[in-house]
């Protein structure tokens, strides 16, 4: 490690000790906020105790108002968690099973006898994401839904795939769980979890947002570009609902997850059910309403959520007793900041953000960064009259800037770059995206 450390400090690199910890997270925070303007509030902690809690930013620019960690946050799909805990909860009460077809509470609705309540918990049932097409962000995103509605946009698209074949990720299974929290409770979805959800795990400022809602400490959302603050757009609560429409602070998402997994909300069968992978090749470690996973050697269970102006992101190590909360009210990349504090609790090395400055190179020198890439979204980049541009599957397209001629920034305000070791015949050797300040390793396949 003092060898690493040595060569790392001619370059904008930096491994943090764990014996300082709240000083390297302010650090890196600071950073955080300094370059890519981040606004949000952030939380670490052990079992024991809160190791780092700040707010930073502002929770309402026009007043001038600054978050601090009792500012509410909407949470997005943060919000699945509880729905899935609700569902578990009601099937301890005998009140529904994992294994009830979808038919039993829409009757009508296309391939409900063989979609089941797990199917829809894990993302394999196959039913079209919603948030996906068109027609919602056309209009009904924007208004007050009744769940009928809500529903009425996806229930006779076509299935993706058939139920239970594959694993792909869908709102619209979230929004069905809704609706069957409340057919199997006899209770709206908003009561049943106040009830036997938020208040059994002591959470004081988490419920379903309503737009109406007079909120004491809420911060407002924001999208930035180039420096350039704007008001977030506008989306009906509705429209989210219980696949993403909750609020929380971070000290209450804290108390969540410890209540979560400590088995005060669900018995330990039904935590286990919760917390494992459904993915049937690998790739997809969905639970139920969590992500598990691993950073390095660390298993994670998490999730992340977002929606117009908001970006979550809550984390548990269970075998190491670590809990990180990000929450972001500029759409910063609570994610990756989360994934870079996981670094500097682990001891793993982690890379400050820093201001990029485009240098002019030759078209023979942007010749070798061309080709396909295999990360954890396949990439392909290639250039159009002198310009390099990372495209993506669906053909969506980021212009990357040179920094070096071993180094490409995305100019997107993302905090991403990709770094290039050749070897001795200029060939590509290796790969690496940054992100955040982390470093993953991806493979160049053509």
């Amino acid at each position: 490690m003092r060898s690493i450390l040595l060569l790392l400090l001619f370059i904008p690199f930096a491994c943090f000790a764990q014996t300082d910890l709240p000083v390297s997270i302010d650090r890196y925070m600071d950073a955080q906020v300094r370059i890519k303007q981040f606004s949000g509030t952030v939380l670490v902690a052990n079992e024991k105790e809160i190791i780092y809690k700040k707010g930073f930013g502002e929770a309402d620019r026009e007043w001038g108002n600054l978050n601090t960690p009792e500012t509410k946050f909407r949470i997005g799909s943060n919000t699945k968690q509880f729905t899935a805990a609700a569902i578990l909860k009601l099937a301890e009460e005998g009140k529904l099973s994992l294994d009830d077809k979808l038919s039993k509470y829409i009757p009508d609705y296309p391939k409900g006898d063989t979609v089941t309540v797990h199917m829809l918990l894990s993302h394999t049932s196959g039913i079209t994401n919603y948030t996906n097409l068109d027609e919602f962000w056309d209009g009904p995103a924007f208004i007050r839904l009744e769940t009928d509605s809500l529903i009425s946009l996806f229930k006779h698209r076509p299935f993706d795939f058939e139920p239970g074949a594959k694993c792909s990720y869908s709102n619209s299974g979230y929004i069905l769980l809704g609706l069957i929290i409340e057919k199997a409770s006899g209770q709206s979805y908003s009561s049943y979890l106040a009830q036997n959800i938020i208040t059994p795990a002591g959470l004081q400022n988490t419920a379903l947002d309503k737009i109406d809602s007079v909120l004491t400490f809420r911060a407002r959302g924001y999208y930035r570009r180039k420096d350039v603050f704007r008001n977030a757009g506008y989306i009906s609560m509705e429209g989210s609902w219980s696949a993403g429409a909750l609020y929380s602070t971070v000290d209450d998402l804290y108390e969540w997850t410890k209540s979560l997994h400590h088995n005060e909300i669900v018995s330990l069968a039904s935590l286990k059910k919760m917390t494992t992978p459904y993915g049937s090749d690998g790739k997809d470690p969905f639970g139920y309403g969590l992500i598990i996973d691993s950073l390095e050697n660390h298993l994670r269970v998490w999730h992340d959520g977002s929606i117009p102006g908001f970006s979550s992101y809550v984390a548990y190590y269970p075998t190491d007793g670590m809990y990180i909360i990000a929450l972001s009210n500029n759409s910063s990349n609570t994610p990756t900041i989360g994934v870079g504090l996981g670094h500097l609790i682990f001891g793993l090395p982690i890379e400050l953000p820093y201001v990029h400055k485009e240098v002019t190179l030759s078209e023979e020198q942007l010749e070798v960064f061309l080709g396909k890439f295999e990360g954890s979204v396949p990439f392909e980049i290639t250039k159009k009259e002198g310009k390099l541009f990372r495209i993506v599957a669906d053909g969506y397209e980021i212009e990357l800037k040179a920094e070096s001629p071993q180094k490409l920034f995305f100019d997107d305000d993302s905090d991403r770059q990709l770094e290039f070791q050749f070897d001795g015949s200029g060939a590509v050797a290796s790969v690496f995206l940054i992100s955040s300040g982390v470093r993953t390793e991806i493979e160049k396949i053509e």
